[in-house]
């Protein structure tokens, strides 16, 4: 049975068994005024009247009482049936009211609910009314509007992890065709002298190299989204660590290609805690961010180690054009890519490492234009954290 339905019995109902408990207890009432009032009457006649008079007088009072009591009863009776059907009727208008008051507002959740199983997220519920529904009703649509948002980021990521997984493949194959075709030189004999050998074997390996760092990044986002990403911190001397990267990179890379800068603003500069391989990875992709993006040879780079009250500051500044103001707030984003058109390789994780890592150490990561793309790094100061 519907509530409005049981909702509308059980009122009357109650209130009918009620109005009749009423006017059974006022007929018993009255019933028992009338053997009271019979008795006192006799008392008072026996005491004003001879003997011969009362017994007359008291046969006609008796029968006037019996008649009056009996015409009492009966006008209770007829008012209080008279009431309860007027106070029935009255009550079932109410009870109408309060069912339309209550099912009105549960009608509209029902609806909505339906139209999200059928997958329509736009249209909310409208409801003016009472104030204790209208709450329920405004968070069901507060609920409905975080459903559609969830439901367009799981759209967006998805495309983007489609993206992302097409544009990986896409960048495994040059690198795939390239190692197969200096190895078959190779082993075809067209690489005929031993300088042509090793020249072709090396670029066989950059290659492969190329692949190593592409399959590293799907790696190392698998096990961020799956949460098992270790952290072992110990205490370093940050510039010191960028020194030794920056000076191990220019053994390695081409000046003529890349040139990278170092500048620390004091000699002794706070510790900071750290997981040494985790800050490998993100000036790594730092650096291969800047090479990609960066449309001028030589790639400049600069680093600065600087503090501040609660942290110790890596800046990381390059010479390119810097990003679109309307696109630098996403490029932290997960497969975010500036290069929609993806003319230049890349997956879309690489910077959205470097804030999760980030993160993860209690820091944090920004972007802004200043001559260039520059990236600020806050790391936690040791001595603030003890």
């Amino acid at each position: 049975m519907p509530l409005k339905k049981k909702l509308f019995r059980s009122n009357m109902l109650f209130l009918f068994l009620s109005m009749v408990t009423l006017l059974l207890i006022g007929t018993a009432v009255i019933g028992a005024c009338e053997d009271r009032f019979e008795r006192t009457f006799e008392e008072i006649g026996y005491e004003k009247m001879d003997g011969d008079v009362w017994d007359i007088s008291k046969d006609i009072g008796k029968e006037a009482i019996r008649e009056s009591f009996s015409f009492l009863v009966l006008i209770v009776l007829v008012v209080g049936i008279i009431a309860i059907l007027a106070l029935l009727l009255l009550a079932s208008i109410f009870t109408k009211r309060m069912n339309r008051l209550v099912m009105e507002p549960l009608d509209c959740l029902v609806e909505g609910a339906k139209r999200i199983q059928d997958g329509n997220l736009e249209e909310e519920i409208v409801y003016e009314g009472q104030e204790e529904f209208e709450r329920v009703c405004r968070a069901f649509n507060e609920m409905q509007r975080t459903i559609l948002e969830d439901q367009k980021i799981r759209e967006r990521n998805e495309k983007a992890r489609t993206d992302m997984v097409t544009g990986i493949s896409h960048d495994l194959r040059t690198p795939l065709t390239s190692i197969r075709g200096y190895i078959k030189g190779v082993l075809d004999g067209v690489a005929n002298t031993e300088d042509k050998r090793t020249m072709y074997l090396e670029t066989a390996y950059e290659s492969t190299e190329d692949m190593n760092i592409l399959l590293q990044k799907l790696f190392d986002f698998s096990r961020m989204e799956s949460g098992q990403m270790p952290v072992h911190m110990i205490q370093i001397d940050l510039a010191e660590y960028v020194q030794g990267f920056t000076a191990q990179k220019e053994k390695t890379l081409d000046p003529s290609e890349v040139q990278l800068v170092m500048e620390q603003e004091e000699e002794i500069l706070p510790d900071v805690n750290v997981d040494i391989e985790q800050i490998q990875r993100i000036l790594e992709n730092l650096l291969e961010n800047s090479r990609k993006y960066v449309e001028r040879k030589p790639v400049e780079i600069w680093l600065r180690v600087r503090k501040d009250e609660s942290h110790v500051i890596l800046e990381w500044k390059d010479n390119g054009d810097g990003v679109p103001e309307e696109k630098i707030g996403r490029i932290f984003d997960r497969f975010y890519r500036c290069d929609e058109a993806r003319t230049k390789k890349g997956s879309g994780v690489g910077l959205y490492v470097v804030k999760y890592i980030m993160e993860e150490h209690g820091g944090s990561v920004e972007a802004v234009n200043d001559g260039g793309l520059k990236l600020i790094l806050r790391f936690p100061r040791a001595d603030k954290n003890m």
